[in-house]
């Protein structure tokens, strides 16, 4: 009768005779290399790195994803409540040539244990009224203020910019092409911002609770 325990016995004895793997073939050797003594450590590296592939994975941008368009969408609504294009498109003089509207390009970059971020760069064609530093410091706060109350994700930290695209022909494509030349017009510290990304805590002391869970507190 075959013993159900057979096969267990046999990864046992082979745990026992099994041979260390970067053994040093010298003794003057032995000692200054890492050695992995079984197949438990093997294993346990191999989960390790899987590990440590899924965090990187996750911790990557989620660019192209249902998510990352919804907080197009909702970056490019708070704009248009506030600063919508035709009406600053009839301020400038050549923006009917142009044939060029703002972009909104958004990167959702989620972690594990800290709160994701979320960064927007809203990218102006050269005559677009929000161009003037005043104007963009307005529609960036505006940007902010959405990002944060948004009800999918609580909290974010947000990264936003204004920014003007540098083109030469007019090209209406230019504006949303991947490495497009652009110039700053304002960033998070022109909302005083310690730097470039506002963390939740600062976000709260400028906008209280975000709308998507109103109980939260630093």
């Amino acid at each position: 009768m075959n013993d159900p325990h057979a096969p267990l016995h046999e990864v046992r004895r082979w745990m026992r005779v099994s041979t260390p793997v970067n053994k040093a073939a010298s003794s003057g050797l032995r000692g200054r290399l890492p050695q992995i003594a079984g197949p438990l450590m093997i294993g346990a590296l191999g989960v390790g790195a899987l590990g440590a592939g899924i965090a990187w994975r996750a911790l990557s941008s989620t660019r192209g994803t249902g998510r990352t368009q919804r907080f197009v969408d909702l970056a490019t609504a708070a704009l248009d409540a506030r600063f919508p294009e035709r009406a600053t498109d009839e301020a400038c003089v050549n923006d009917a040539s142009s044939g060029q509207h703002r972009v909104v390009n958004v990167e959702v970059g989620e972690g594990f244990g800290r709160p994701s971020l979320v960064s927007i760069d809203v990218v102006l064609p050269a005559q677009d009224a929000l161009t003037d530093p005043v104007a963009a410091t307005l529609a960036l706060d505006e940007v902010t203020r959405a990002t944060w109350n948004n009800d999918e994700m609580v909290p974010v930290s947000v990264r936003a910019r204004v920014l003007v695209a540098r083109t030469e022909d007019g090209d209406a494509d230019s504006l949303a092409a991947p490495g497009a030349q652009t110039d700053a017009v304002v960033d998070m510290t022109a909302l005083g911002f310690e730097d470039e990304i506002a963390r939740p805590d600062e976000l709260y002391i400028r906008y209280g609770a975000p709308e998507g869970d109103p109980a939260w507190r630093p």
